[in-house]
C-alpha cells in the first residue's frame, strides 16, 4: 500500500512569515542607523549606512530568491511510502531511499506537536522531513516500517 504526503500550506505560510520578519528587522536596523546618522554623522557615517543596507539588502534578497525557489520546487513535490522504500518525486524527478539503509528514526516534538522527523542512514547521515501534512501519519507509518528503530 502507498501512502503519499505533500508539503502543507502552513508550511508555505510559515516560510513567508518568516522572511516578512526578517524584512521588518532588517528594515527597523536600517531606520536605527539612518536616525543615528542624522544626530550624530562622525559616529555614524554614511559608509556605515550604506554598508548596512546594502548588506540587509542583499541577505534579504537572498532569502526571497531562496523562498521562491522552495515554493516552485515544491508545488510538484511529494513523498511516497512504499512497501521497503522511502520514494521523493519532485519536478518529474524520482529518487529513493531503502529502508535498510536507515539506522535509526528520532521524532522531535515541541510543547508535544510534532515538529519534524529525522532519518539516521547508517552512513551517519541524516533526512530531516519537516512540513508535509499529516507529518503525525508520516511518524506512523515510518516507525511500523522501521520497528525497533526509533530513537528517544
Amino acid at each position: 500500500m502507498t501512502e503519499r504526503f505533500v508539503v502543507g500550506r502552513e508550511e508555505k505560510r510559515r516560510r513567508w512569515i518568516n522572511v516578512g520578519w526578517g524584512l521588518l528587522f532588517s528594515g527597523a536596523m536600517v531606520a536605527t542607523v539612518a536616525f543615528e546618522h542624522q544626530h550624530d554623522p562622525e559616529r555614524y557615517s554614511s559608509f556605515l549606512l550604506w554598508s548596512v543596507a546594502s548588506v540587509l539588502g542583499a541577505a534579504n534578497l537572498g532569502s526571497l530568491v531562496f523562498l521562491l525557489r522552495y515554493l516552485r520546487l515544491i508545488d510538484d513535490h511529494c513523498l511516497e511510502v512504499v512497501a521497503g522504500k522511502l520514494r521523493f518525486l519532485t519536478a518529474g524527478q524520482c529518487s529513493e531511499l531503502e529502508f535498510e539503509q536507515v539506522s535509526a528514526l528520532r521524532l522531535f516534538r515541541r510543547w508535544g506537536k510534532l515538529r519534524h522527523i529525522q532519518l539516521v542512514l547508517k552512513n551517519n547521515r541524516g533526512i530531516r522531513l519537516e512540513g508535509y501534512q499529516d507529518l503525525d501519519r508520516l511518524a506512523e507509518c515510518l516507525q511500523d516500517a522501521l520497528p525497533g528503530k526509533l530513537m528517544p
